[in-house]
């Protein structure tokens, strides 16, 4: 009966599902621009969204209701079970590897929204009756996200793990209410030495309807995307809802990057195993001296020619819907004046090229793939010198140790405002619990056309204080500070803190190498309070004092040493008898061996005797 039952049952959920087409939506956008010294800023973007479903979907337990609310569609089912499993209402997760140099590249893609620190960074928000099994539900976040991105973040516990004060205000919840007795937690922790690798891209692809086999992500190859100066991919999931609890799942996923186009060119070209230049293609600046032994070497060449095959190895392989012309974008920034574009359309064995054109009064190209072909986009420069002018952050900060204590330090950070009007931000930073830090050292140093001199009234720069001391070996420590830098103008901040003694099992393999602090995150608002940008200072290298861990190795070795020579003394005592030589040597004569060898020896002796004497009669006869 229960069988029967079933079957109805699974036969009423195909059958719904069939009636019920998915209405979840997918979007993918490439942008290109050219920067400064040959060099080209990259950003993927793709965009998923679930169908709506009803917010207590969750508990229905009837499997033709849940079938006839299933919001999978294209939204990856095995993130969305993650999701579910652990009630998570928001996730941000950030893999991050190079510099981002402001200064020549400008601000970050997005306003810095999708891009994290060096390393690993995951945040979220989880709904929860307290704060107890929020802490469950985080650590089996974080657990089952390491395995399904094949990274490190089952090294989060709760001693790197902090809950974020000023950013719970950002919490993009709009319509939401949470169930009766619970509470939206937001969780974040980082890993600053987690490297990023193909292993990381892999799981990132699958999640896409394509899974990477078409549309723009079909360029993104692990060994490309990676061999770049600055790079990094996030993952962002929200939850939707509007008054009558109608909710949708949100995927937004990025991969933005640098790449050297002179360096591409070459590996091209050359091959990846770098090879010196010939002498007669060396480019010498003759106006300088220039000989057989001497040559001062030019600027890279600015009349150059490429594509995205060049840099990728490969070509866009259609659009990812062939259906939806508008589901495919790529936009492109450059100077009119000294850039050529063109599209180059392969069909059966045959390239077409056609140029493309900016839109009117903008220096963009915009470009929808609609046809079934494969694309690709050439970048012909008379000048790749004249870029587009870029946007200049509001704020640059910079970020390092001081000190050369093995069991005290300072940390100092730097803020510059070269806008005309003051900046507000807010400067959050997580330490190590082995970073004791003493907030009454915070000393605030501003620099101005007069020169270098120290502020006494913090309260002048320093809005609001938020401090959590760290607890050895349970939470790291937890600063945020809301500030103010006045226009034109350079303020410091810096501050003690001692270094804690580890226990010795709690040091890594590679200890001194050091220990990698998470970079600090600042968060630029407006006047309304609404945060335009944000940004992370560099991560550091801190070193403790660390043992001699070759000094186990030579104690159990000189141990072993001394105990086999001391352990054999005693056993040869103890079982062994004292006696004189003589007595020695009368024992050994009496001994039945010794009896044996002179029967043996004596036989012997006979034998040789009688064949002399028979040998003696002969001779005789």
């Amino acid at each position: 009966m229960n069988i029967s039952i079933l079957l109805v049952s699974l036969f009423l959920s195909l059958a719904c599902a069939d009636e019920i087409e998915p209405s979840g939506e997918f979007h993918e956008h490439l942008h290109l621009k050219p920067l400064s010294r040959n060099r080209l800023l990259t950003n993927f973007e793709f965009d998923v969204e679930s169908s709506p479903f009803q917010i207590d979907y969750y508990n229905s337990s009837s499997p033709v209701e849940a079938s006839r609310r299933s919001h999978y569609n294209y939204f990856p089912n095995s993130l969305g079970l993650i999701i579910e499993s652990t009630n998570t209402k928001e996730l941000q997760l950030r893999f991050t590897q190079g510099w981002w140099d402001a200064s020549s590249w400008g601000q970050l893609p997005f306003n810095g929204k999708y891009s994290g620190g060096t390393g690993v960074e995951v945040s979220a928000v989880i709904e929860a009756p307290n704060v107890e099994v929020a802490k469950r539900n985080w650590l089996k976040l974080t657990k089952t996200l390491s395995g399904f991105f094949c990274a490190s973040l089952n090294f989060i516990d709760d001693h790197i793990t902090t809950y974020p004060k000023h950013a719970v205000k950002e919490i993009n919840l709009a319509e939401y209410a949470p169930e009766k007795g619970n509470k939206l937690y937001l969780l974040r922790a980082a890993l600053p030495s987690e490297p990023v690798c193909t292993e990381n891209l892999t799981p990132f692809l699958k999640l896409l309807p394509t899974r990477g086999k078409s549309g723009i992500s079909s360029l993104l190859d692990g060994h490309k995307v990676f061999d770049s100066l600055w790079h990094g991919m996030s993952i962002d999931v929200t939850t939707n809802c509007d008054t009558n609890n109608q909710c949708t799942l949100k995927l937004h996923q990025t991969v933005n990057q640098v790449v050297d186009n002179i360096r591409s060119l070459r590996k091209r070209k050359e091959g990846a195993i770098p090879k010196p230049t010939p002498g007669d293609q060396l480019r010498c600046d003759t106006e300088k001296t220039y000989n057989s032994w001497q040559c001062f070497p030019l600027s890279d060449p600015v009349n150059l020619e490429w594509n995205l095959e060049t840099i990728y190895g490969r070509g866009i392989n259609g659009p990812a819907l062939a259906d939806d012309p508008q589901v495919s974008k790529v936009t492109i920034d450059i100077d009119p004046s000294s850039w050529n574009i063109m599209l180059l359309r392969e069909k059966e064995n045959s390239i077409e090229g056609s140029s493309l054109t900016n839109q009117e009064e903008t220096n963009q190209i915009v470009q929808y793939l609609h046809e079934n072909v494969k694309f690709d986009f050439q970048f012909i420069a008379q000048n790749s010198s004249i870029v587009l002018p870029i946007d200049t952050p509001p704020l640059y900060a910079s970020r390092s140790l001081t000190g050369y204590s093995l069991d005290k330090g300072g940390l100092r950070t730097v803020f510059t405002n070269n806008n005309d009007e003051p900046v507000k931000f807010v400067y959050f930073e997580s330490t190590p619990w082995f970073m004791r830090l003493y907030l009454h050292t915070l000393k605030l140093t501003l620099k101005n056309s007069t020169g270098l001199f120290d502020i006494f009234d913090h309260e002048q720069y320093i809005k609001d204080v938020y401090f959590r001391p760290a607890v050895d070996r349970e939470r790291p420590s937890h600063m945020e500070l809301i500030m103010e830098v006045p226009a034109k103008l350079t303020l410091a901040i810096s501050y003690d803190f001692d270094k804690s003694l580890l226990l010795y099992r709690e040091y890594p393999p590679d200890a001194n190498h050091g220990f990698d602090v998470e970079p600090a995150v600042i968060s630029v608002f407006d006047k309304d309070s609404e945060k335009v940008y944000e940004f992370r200072t560099t991560s550091l290298l801190l070193t403790l004092p660390t043992p001699d861990f070759s000094m186990p190795y030579n104690v159990i070795i000189m141990t072993c040493t001394v105990l086999s020579m001391v352990f054999g003394t005693i056993f040869n005592l103890l079982i062994k008898k004292v006696v004189t030589e003589e007595e020695f040597e009368e024992i050994a004569a009496n001994t039945k061996l010794a009896k044996l060898k002179r029967g043996i020896k004596s036989t012997i002796q006979q034998l040789k005797g009688q064949k002399q004497a028979n040998i003696q009669t002969q001779t005789k006869q």
